[in-house]
């Protein structure tokens, strides 16, 4: 007897299931959606890779639902297969299921990037990136979060001594939610370095940015979807302009309808994201 490989979506459900979290799969148009039992405000929207709904579509959807006081979160196909055990963290910490830490309990520490690179790769969905800035919060000899800054850069638009640094990343251990954590570590950055403002972004994906502007920051501008290529052999995401330099050098000549067929046949199959959110505190 054939065993039938079950679908990925079945395999979320599944694995929900497994850590104690009922949802149900629904439709609605294009769209197939999953719900949650004990939460009616949560909602995952499932796009497969081979057939999904236009960036257009996807993003109408997102705004009937944010109209609606419920957050829709977009989780790709290929995000569930590569990072499996984050996504079902941060569901888990939506959905306030996580074991609370108050801030105030931990200490601040200065960690080097390698550290934070393991921390971010293991706990962050869009793992770690280079940063000048790095600190964790620790309780009992363990991190139970990260986050990590870059150096500050000078606006000189604004007006000659005003500086600007990014939050880059912030990520708490799987399991865990801290309780003014990342307010106490950007206090500790606007202390330490004496920045003008510190900038950020909300993935629309994921977040509508409401963590952040309960923190103070204000939201200035908004980011359309984004195109992206994704290498169905490495999983592995590209923005346009990111792509590989042979590759970048082979579309150069081409029209936009070839440059399509070139991607499609290294394997390569068009994306997107939703956007993202810009948020500014201003500390001065």
């Amino acid at each position: 007897m054939s065993i039938k490989k079950i679908s990925w979506q079945q395999e979320l459900k599944q694995a929900l299931q497994a850590i104690g979290i009922e949802s149900e799969l629904y439709t609605s148009d294009s769209f197939l959606l999953l719900k949650f039992q004990d939460n009616e405000e949560l909602h995952l929207n499932l796009l497969s890779i081979a057939k999904h709904p236009d960036s257009a579509e996807t993003l109408l959807l997102q705004q009937q639902y944010s109209a609606s006081e419920k957050q829709l979160i977009q989780l790709w196909e290929d995000i569930w297969y590569t990072k499996p055990v984050q996504i079902l963290s941060r569901i888990s910490a939506l959905l306030g299921k996580n074991k609370r830490i108050h801030g105030r309990k931990t200490s601040i520490i200065t960690i080097t990037q390698p550290e934070a690179d393991r921390f971010l790769q293991e706990n962050h969905l869009q793992g770690s990136a280079k940063a000048r800035h790095r600190y964790a919060l620790v309780l009992e000899g363990q991190f139970v979060a990260v986050a990590t800054f870059s150096a500050k850069r000078k606006m000189t638009r604004k007006h000659a001594d005003y500086t600007s640094v990014e939050l880059i990343r912030f990520a708490t251990a799987d399991g865990f939610t801290v309780q003014g954590g990342l307010s106490k570590l950007i206090k500790h950055l606007i202390k330490t370095i004496l920045p003008s403002d510190v900038m950020t972004y909300a993935d629309l994906d994921w977040s509508y940015g409401k963590g952040y502007t309960k923190l103070g920051f204000e939201m200035v501008s908004q980011m359309p979807p984004a195109e992206i290529w994704l290498d169905q052999s490495t999983n592995i995401r590209y923005f346009p302009h990111r792509l590989p330099a042979e590759i970048i050098a082979d579309l150069a000549p081409l029209a936009t309808s070839e440059k399509i067929v070139y991607l499609n046949s290294l394997h390569y199959i068009s994306v997107f994201n939703t956007g993202n959110l810009k948020y500014i505190l201003l500390c001065q």
